[in-house]
């Protein structure tokens, strides 16, 4: 693919208009011999490690490197400058492909769970070397919402519905240097991980190592992290215009009085921050949306400093860690 000429001068209007642009439609129109279906995903031809999901979010495992939008995929993978790349995505030459979801998603797999280890030692290892707390991670073992797959060992983070029914799952794996993730076929996206309290607050995070940390900064902070509950998204998108699956369906089967977005820190954590928030204030007025941003890339980041410092006292009002315990 031929990168426009370089300039460093971009208009907000073709940022904005280059980050609606959609990775698989694009790629449909100037890569369409490339793409490959697998399950729920694509692939490249070119690349059989590369794993691009429907909502535009894309790993090359073999180069350790992923991105959520069309944006970062020119620049990681066409080795495009930031100007160069918006000027492909918003140029008058690529015309965006406006399909439904039923058009361009593949029909979803009879989902299953894998099959369970016969116990999950590797699992709470694992936990325990990110930082998680043991009392949570048994609390979620306890549940259903974590275990040690047989065949693998990976760690499974499982998604239920309203009934206890499982219909998502995420596998991670427990070995300290692979960054192998995938989510099990067939998963529903709009039941992502969650962990269950008792009270209104709702913490929104992008993936469930991410709400246990936050579960396990709650508590080291002395707060009762059961009180409260905790959501993984499964990854976020820029949109704009539709909240998250997993969080839609959350407002519409529980009642919350506070929603606490902490996503990363970084482009795409924030952009998609911004945008839920404001879509909370304009759909859900009776919410009280916060954002709470770690100082870190990510809360296990922050939380395994915090552990490194040695469990220093609570931190400052001025700091922004503050909000989880509020």
């Amino acid at each position: 693919m031929a990168a426009a000429a370089r300039s460093d001068r971009v208009t907000a209007e073709q940022i904005e208009r280059a980050r609606g642009v959609d990775l698989i439609a694009f790629l449909r129109q100037y890569e369409p011999g490339e793409l490959k279906r697998i399950g729920q995903s694509w692939t490249l031809k070119s690349h059989d490690s590369m794993r691009i999901s429907a909502d535009g979010r894309w790993n090359w495992f073999s180069q350790q490197i992923g991105g959520g939008d069309a944006i970062s995929y020119l620049q990681k993978v066409h080795s495009m400058t930031f100007p160069e790349a918006i000027r492909i995505l918003a140029g008058e030459d690529y015309q965006a492909l406006h399909t439904d979801e039923s058009a361009r998603e593949p029909p979803r797999k009879e989902f299953s769970l894998p099959p369970r280890n016969q116990n999950n030692r590797r699992a709470f290892a694992y936990l325990c070397s990110r930082g998680i707390d043991p009392e949570i991670i048994n609390h979620c073992m306890r549940r259903g919402l974590i275990y040690e797959d047989a065949q693998h060992h990976n760690v499974v983070f499982v998604g239920h519905d309203e009934k206890g029914t499982a219909k998502y799952a995420m596998l991670r794996s427990t070995v300290s240097t692979s960054s192998f993730k995938i989510e099990q076929a067939g998963s529903d996206k709009s039941y992502g991980f969650c962990m269950q309290g008792r009270g209104s607050t709702l913490y929104v995070c992008e993936a469930a190592i991410d709400a246990l940390s936050v579960a396990t900064l709650r508590k080291l902070g002395g707060r009762d992290w059961r009180q409260d509950n905790y959501l993984a998204l499964g990854g976020v998108t820029a949109s704009a215009e539709k909240l998250p699956l997993a969080l839609e369906r959350m407002l519409q089967s529980s009642s919350f009085n506070r929603i606490v977005l902490s996503l990363d820190n970084d482009e795409p954590g924030q952009r998609a921050s911004r945008n839920i928030f404001a879509l909370l204030q304009r759909r859900y007025p009776q919410l009280e949306p916060k954002v709470c941003v770690p100082q870190e890339k990510d809360f296990n980041d922050q939380l395994r400093v915090k552990l490194q410092q040695n469990a220093q006292p609570p931190p400052s009002r001025g700091t922004r860690e503050l909000d989880l315990a509020k």
